[in-house]
């Protein structure tokens, strides 16, 4: 019975997630697909790997920002754009859309500011509408850290 039990657990194991950790310095590329990025501080990048890939980001040293970045069965969303921007932004204050073309690549944006837990944070939605894999990128930040406003909406983490 002990035997049956192992094999059981030996087949189960490539149906689970699959969890890695890497810390990237600042300024030095993390390659993910076929996607580069670039932080501009020590962060810890969470590679998970299951049907969809996806990407945890967050600073190694303090806090501030964190990201998730994920690959999409598709090249635009075929569900209404409002509805990402609902997943996300809880009450979002001033909700924005933006278009922007990134290298070759362009992006629908969604942004807006929230406060939640007693900190100002802005938020942004990242939808590659021709990258492939589809992506899909969310970043959400202090405001009081104009260090990553400007790097955020000057798009430097994407260098394409």
């Amino acid at each position: 019975m002990k035997g049956f039990w192992m094999v059981i657990l030996f087949l189960g194991i490539p149906t689970f997630s699959i969890l890695s950790q890497t810390v990237v310095e600042p300024n030095q590329k993390f390659v993910w697909e076929t996607f580069s990025f670039v932080f501009p501080e020590p962060v810890v990048v969470k590679l998970e790997s299951t049907t969809n890939k996806k990407l945890t980001i967050y600073p190694a040293k303090r806090d501030g920002f964190f990201m998730v970045v994920r690959t999409l069965p598709w090249n635009e969303p075929l569900m209404d754009k409002f509805l990402w921007k609902e997943s996300v932004f809880t009450r979002g204050i001033e909700p924005k859309e933006i278009q922007k073309t990134v290298g070759k690549f362009n992006f629908q944006i969604f942004q807006a500011d929230q406060i939640r837990n007693q900190n100002a944070l802005r938020n942004q939605v990242w939808i590659g509408l021709d990258t492939k894999p589809g992506l899909w990128i969310w970043v959400q930040w202090k405001t009081d850290r104009k260090d990553l406003t400007e790097f955020f909406e000057s798009n430097l983490f994407l260098p394409l």
